[in-house]
C-alpha cells in the first residue's frame, strides 16, 4: 500500500513538472515573438585579430534587426538576434572571413547580381535608386505588382531564376551570383539554404515580415542601405516618408476591419497585432476582429480563421471594412461580396458601401507604406477619393 502511494506521489510530481515545463516554454515564446528582442552587445567587435569600435544605429519602428557601424567601412547587421552578416568594403573581402569573424555570411557592400527571393524588398531597393544590383527574381514577370519590377524583367535587367524552394541553381553559378535575399520562408526549406551555400551564394534571410508596425517594415531600408553602400540615402529617404504622417492628422472615432472569404466560405481575418491592421490604427481607426480562445498566441500571425457568425458578431458594426484583394480578386463588386455569404449584407459598412478592396500592390511595394497610411485617411475621412492609389471601393 505505501509502494502504491509513493508511486502515485512521484506521478503527480512528474505531471507537475512537466505543466510547469510546458508553461514555462510557452511564456519564453510568447515573450520571444510578441516583445523587444534582447540583442547582444556588438559595439567591439574582432575583425581580423584587431578589435573594432562602432556605433549602433538608431531604430524608430523596427525590432527585428540591429546594425552596428565600425570603422573602415565595416558593418554588422544582427537579424532578430539569429543571424549575424558582416558587410566590408568589396577591397576588405576575403574568404575564410566568414569562419573568423564567426558569422553566417559576410557581404561585399555594393554587391550585384543578386537573387531577390523576398519581393517586398524590390521597392526598398529601387527606393535607393540600387535596384540594378538586383539580377535575379524568384517570381516571374506577370506575378509583380511593381510595374518597374515586372518592366525590368521584360528588358531582361532581371531574369526569373526559379522560386525560393527551388531556384535554377546553374543559371545562378553561371552568372556570378554571391547573394540570395530571401523571406523566411527560406526556413521551411532548410535543404535549399544549405545547398545555396555550398555552391558559394551566401542567404540573407529578410525577417521583415515578422515586424507588427508598419513603419518597422519601411524601417528595413537602413539594412538594404548597409549592403548597396547608399547608408545616407537610407536615412534620408526613411525620415522623409515619416515626416508624411507627422504632417497628416488621423481620423477619430472609426472602427475598420480587415478579412477576405475563402473558397469553405470562412472568413479570414488579419489579426489585431498585425500590420495591416496598425497600418488602419495609424490612420485613427479602432480595429475589431473576433475574439478568439488562444488569441494571446494568435494575434501576432498575420491572419485566423472563424466562422461568418463569429465575424458578423464581432465586426457587423465595423464603419469600414477592408477586402483583401491580394488574395482573393474575384470580389470586384458589392454583389458580387454578398454573394459570398447573406450575412455581409447585415454589415454596416456594405449597407453604407465603405466597403474598399485592397490592390495587390500593397503587399509588394514596401516604401510606399505611410501613403499606403494616408490612403486609408483619406478613405476615413471622406476625402479625395479620387486620389486614393491603393484601394478601390467597391460598388
Amino acid at each position: 500500500m505505501l509502494k502504491e502511494k509513493k508511486i502515485i506521489v512521484r506521478i503527480f510530481f512528474f505531471k507537475a513538472f512537466l505543466f510547469f515545463t510546458a508553461f514555462i516554454f510557452a511564456s519564453c515564446s510568447k515573450k520571444i515573438s510578441q516583445e523587444q528582442i534582447q540583442y547582444k552587445d556588438f559595439s567591439e567587435f574582432e575583425f581580423k585579430g584587431k578589435i573594432l569600435s562602432g556605433k549602433k544605429i538608431q531604430t524608430s519602428y523596427a525590432s527585428q534587426f540591429c546594425i552596428y557601424e565600425y570603422q573602415d567601412g565595416i558593418s554588422l547587421i544582427d537579424i532578430s538576434g539569429k543571424e549575424k552578416y558582416l558587410v566590408v568594403p568589396k577591397e576588405k573581402y576575403s574568404d575564410g572571413l566568414k569562419e573568423s569573424a564567426k558569422v553566417n555570411a559576410v557581404i561585399p557592400r555594393g554587391i550585384e547580381n543578386i537573387y531577390l527571393a523576398s519581393s517586398s524588398a524590390y521597392s526598398l531597393w529601387d527606393a535607393l535608386g540600387a535596384e540594378e544590383k538586383l539580377g535575379f527574381s524568384s517570381i516571374k514577370e506577370n506575378d509583380w505588382h511593381i510595374s518597374k519590377a515586372s518592366n525590368a524583367m521584360k528588358s531582361g535587367k532581371l531574369v526569373y531564376a526559379g522560386k525560393y524552394r527551388m531556384p535554377d541553381y546553374e543559371l545562378l553559378l553561371k552568372s556570378g551570383c554571391k547573394l540570395a535575399i530571401e523571406s523566411t520562408m527560406i526556413l521551411h526549406v532548410p535543404k535549399v539554404k544549405e545547398k545555396l551555400e555550398q555552391l558559394g551564394i551566401s542567404v540573407f534571410t529578410d525577417y521583415s515580415s515578422y515586424e507588427d508596425n508598419p513603419l518597422g517594415r519601411l524601417e528595413w531600408i537602413k539594412v538594404y542601405g548597409e549592403i548597396s553602400g547608399c547608408q545616407e540615402k537610407a536615412l534620408s529617404f526613411f525620415d522623409s516618408q515619416v515626416e508624411l504622417l507627422k504632417n497628416d492628422a488621423p481620423s477619430k472615432g472609426i472602427t475598420a476591419s480587415c478579412f477576405y472569404i475563402n473558397n469553405r466560405g470562412m472568413a479570414i481575418v488579419r489579426g489585431s497585432e498585425n500590420y495591416i491592421s496598425n497600418m488602419l490604427r495609424y490612420a485613427g481607426a479602432e480595429y475589431l476582429c473576433p475574439k478568439i480562445k488562444k488569441d494571446s498566441e494568435l494575434k501576432s500571425r498575420p491572419t485566423f480563421s472563424v466562422s461568418m457568425e463569429e465575424f458578423y458578431k464581432a465586426c457587423k458594426s465595423s464603419e469600414f471594412l477592408f477586402y483583401d484583394g491580394n488574395i482573393d480578386s474575384s470580389c470586384a463588386s458589392l454583389s458580387m461580396l454578398k454573394e459570398k455569404n447573406p450575412l455581409l449584407a447585415e454589415f454596416d459598412a456594405v449597407k453604407k458601401a465603405n466597403v474598399w478592396c485592397a490592390k495587390k500592390t500593397i503587399y509588394q511595394d514596401t516604401a510606399q507604406i505611410p501613403k499606403i497610411i494616408l490612403d486609408v485617411n483619406k478613405i476615413f475621412s471622406a476625402s479625395g477619393e479620387e486620389e486614393i492609389t491603393f484601394f478601390e471601393r467597391l460598388k
